[in-house]
């Protein structure tokens, strides 16, 4: 394994491996499994054949697909093939147990070609449910239809609320995580949360009113990461090599505009509004800002995780905060017209 790099970039987050899984090549030219793909195709399936997961994030790659969705959905399918959701007739013989490497990559191909049980896999685990019925929808980890990422909101509780919240669905890239703003962390990333607003870490494992702040001050900064198409690994609010007093600086020297913080974060809010907007016309309430009925289930096993479950009540107080310091309606979980008007978008009217 190597690390190669965008054009100029010091970082070097791209992984790059050769290797082989049984007779076929893993290709340099195909990149590697990221944290992510390490985790869908690996924990989430049982699986502990690191080239099958090399050798499936290949397929993704050469496919065009997205290897959190991909690998979430083959454990997803799994678990409904040990729970006799799925049958083996319904796989073509194909024993879709946990930890069986072959099958996963042999699913790859087949989701990726709509081939039998994959064309059905293919349209994602939380229509998958739908169709199986019965149990099939306790078993499902996605929100708003996206698979859940590689970070537990049992162990980092804000991630909860953002996966919940989020326009898009769960995203562990949409707001800072948890350990940034807890108490023993880095000087560093406090000094830069503080020139956004945040200026009292918690304890570690908390998640209060002033937690909630942090998730909703954090999503806004990436949401104007995302507007000026930033790469999250060099800018932004905490753990990144420039905070966000240097993006400030940037985007002033590149364009001549006249920017700061408070300016960036009026843009996140922006956009992040629009995005709620266009839910708010497809039909979207507060009703759908809801997590998998597992994540209020303990964790089993005797890591350091064992025994932590969210709670539905807690979660539901602090989507009231968040709307609150959003200025959405609290019913609806919307944008206000009068919120809409603040930052200059009264002329989306839906």
């Amino acid at each position: 394994m190597n690390r190669d790099t965008c054009f100029g970039c010091v970082v070097r987050c791209k992984r790059v491996v050769k290797t082989e899984y049984g007779e076929k090549e893993v290709l340099p030219a195909y990149g590697g499994a990221e944290y992510e793909t390490l985790a869908t195709f690996g924990s989430y399936c049982g699986n502990k054949d690191l080239a099958a997961i090399q050798y499936a994030n290949q397929l993704c790659n050469a496919y065009g697909m997205d290897a959190i969705s991909c690998g979430a959905t083959i454990a997803f399918a799994m678990d409904c093939y040990e729970n006799n959701l799925i049958r083996p007739e319904d796989t073509g013989g194909l024993e879709l147990k946990f930890g069986n490497a072959e099958a996963m990559v042999e699913m790859v191909g087949r989701i990726a070609r709509r081939d039998g049980l994959g064309d059905l896999l293919a349209e994602g685990s939380e229509r998958v449910a739908v169709k199986i019925g019965g149990k099939a929808k306790e078993l499902l980890s996605t929100c708003k239809g996206q698979e859940i990422p590689a970070h537990a909101p049992q162990a980092k509780r804000s991630l909860g609320l953002i996966y919940a919240v989020n326009p898009f669905g769960a995203d562990h890239q949409s707001s800072e995580h948890d350990p940034m703003y807890e108490e023993g962390g880095s000087q560093l990333y406090f000094d830069r949360l503080a020139l956004i607003g945040l200026n009292s870490p918690q304890p570690p494992g908390s998640m209060d009113d002033e937690k909630v702040r942090f998730a909703y001050l954090t999503e806004v900064f990436y949401s104007a990461l995302d507007t000026f198409c930033l790469c999250q690994f060099v800018w932004g609010p905490a753990w990144t090599l420039y905070g966000p007093a240097e993006m400030a600086a940037m985007i002033k020297a590149a364009t001549g505009w006249d920017m700061d913080v408070a300016e960036i974060i009026a843009i996140g809010e922006r956009r992040l509004n629009m995005l709620r907007v266009f839910n708010k016309r497809e039909g979207y309430t507060r009703e759908n800002d809801r997590l998998p009925i597992k994540f209020f289930d303990s964790l089993a096993g005797s890591g350091p995780t064992a025994g932590m479950a969210l709670d539905e009540t807690h979660l539901e107080h602090e989507k009231d905060v968040y709307y609150q310091l959003a200025g959405w309606d609290r019913i609806s979980g919307n944008p206000t017209p009068g919120k809409l008007k603040e930052l200059g978008l009264e002329w989306l009217n839906v």
